[in-house]
């Protein structure tokens, strides 16, 4: 009978955390998109969440502090837009 190799102890994979190494000021514009799940349920919440995960990379990069911010906002007010324009669509859709 062959013997089954030796595997060794398994070391537990350690987890990133999403918002690591970020400064509070990258954090809270980071979560300020999250505003949309209150005003928008699914959608807002969706359209929210995708904002942050861009707000996250965008905070990581190495733009200057300015270019951060500038960009951070614009993905908090184009996530506003884009849920405006799909409430106005599915309201008119489901009103007629």
């Amino acid at each position: 009978m062959s013997k089954s190799p030796q595997i060794g102890t398994l070391t537990p994979a350690t987890k990133k955390k999403l918002f690591d190494g970020l400064a509070p000021w990258q954090v809270v514009l980071s979560l300020l998109p999250l505003g949309l799940l209150f005003i928008g349920g699914a959608i807002g919440g969706g359209l929210g969440a995708l904002a942050m995960a861009a707000n996250v990379k965008i905070a990581k990069t190495q733009l200057p502090t300015a270019g951060k911010v500038a960009g951070m906002l614009g993905v908090g007010l184009a996530a506003l837009v884009v849920f405006l324009v799909v409430a106005g669509l599915l309201s008119s859709a489901l009103n007629g």
